[in-house]
């Protein structure tokens, strides 16, 4: 775990240090002291599956990303942060919103915002490149000025980040890319529900709702109820919306849920680990309720049975 505090810097260039090494890690940030706790900052990363998760910490603070700053950002960022503790205020078009402790918020690096931190404060904070989040949303824009507070699914994501970040040493490189895809995942998914409607799709928010459902099947692909109608409610789109998008696509919902599960199913088939779990065991860990219709849904994918597929393998 890298570890960088201003503590070991002289405190006429800690307010430079920091500068530098926010640009460096992020984007270009203008700082200015402020309050009367003096300013100091600590930053501890810890990295999963090429996502860095940093303990940020500190006081007597105030951050600005401006026109000019925008201007000198080469690579662009979201940035997503859990509220852990501690007072803190952001501020986006001149509303400001004071911080509660679990609240989870979004900055975007091609758009302005203030952070006030003069008093000590803690986040848990996640760099993303734009085009990580922007694929998953409908509106990219709403990521700009997200405040995501007392929501079930940013409770969660938030509770999933924190769990990551002490546990990064203990994962297995699968582990960690799973949690990597998911955590990303769930926070579009967390973005997406937090806003009022579901504006009318156009082709790019059709193509996000696409990649949105295709994801929500990745990750609920063992559940037997899982239907079109499920899917589409759990997008806020109707499953006749949803039908013609995946049309738009060459594919159908229930295919696409049908290859999820025998992909899956085939993994674990050829999997040494798991030669003590019978096929219908596994079928119904895929989420099929019927060894039989398991077994001919298998054969039309793969061309042969699960259990010729398992020697084989």
């Amino acid at each position: 775990m890298d570890s960088i505090t201003t503590d070991t810097v002289p405190a006429r260039e800690r307010l430079a240090f920091w500068s530098d090494l926010i640009a460096r890690q992020v984007n270009p940030m203008r700082f200015e002291v402020a309050g009367d706790h003096g300013f100091r900052g600590c930053v501890q990363t810890r990295v999963i599956a090429g996502l860095a998760i940093s303990a940020v910490s500190g006081a007597g603070i105030q951050a600005l990303h401006g026109r000019s700053e925008i201007a000198r950002t080469n690579r662009h960022f979201h940035v997503a942060c859990v509220h852990l503790g501690g007072d803190a205020q952001i501020t986006h078009r001149d509303e400001a919103v004071g911080l509660l402790r679990g609240d989870v918020f979004l900055t975007d690096s091609r758009r302005q915002f203030t952070l006030g931190l003069e008093r000590p404060w803690r986040h848990l904070v996640v760099a993303l490149p734009t085009h990580w989040l922007d694929g998953r949303l409908s509106q990219p824009r709403l990521a700009a000025d997200a405040v995501l507070r007392s929501q079930p699914l940013a409770r969660l994501w938030a509770r999933l980040l924190v769990d990551g970040y002490a546990m990064a040493d203990a994962l297995s490189p699968s582990a960690a890319a799973l949690f990597a895809q998911h955590s990303i995942d769930l926070l579009g998914q967390a973005i997406e529900e937090g806003r009022s409607q579901w504006p009318t799709p156009s082709e790019a928010s059709r193509a996000a709702v696409f990649l949105r459902a295709c994801r929500l099947i990745t990750l609920a692909f063992g559940d037997p109820a899982l239907t079109p109608d499920h899917i589409a409610k759990g997008l806020g789109v109707s499953t006749r919306t949803l039908e013609r998008i995946f049309a738009g696509q060459g594919e159908t919902i229930m295919r696409r849920i049908y290859d999820e599960r025998i992909r899956r199913a085939a993994r674990l088939l050829a999997d040494a680990r798991a030669a003590h779990r019978s096929v219908t065991d596994i079928a119904f860990a895929c989420g099929f309720n019927d060894a039989s219709h398991f077994g001919r849904v298998f054969a039309a994918r793969m061309q042969m049975t699960p259990s010729r597929w398992r020697r084989q393998q």
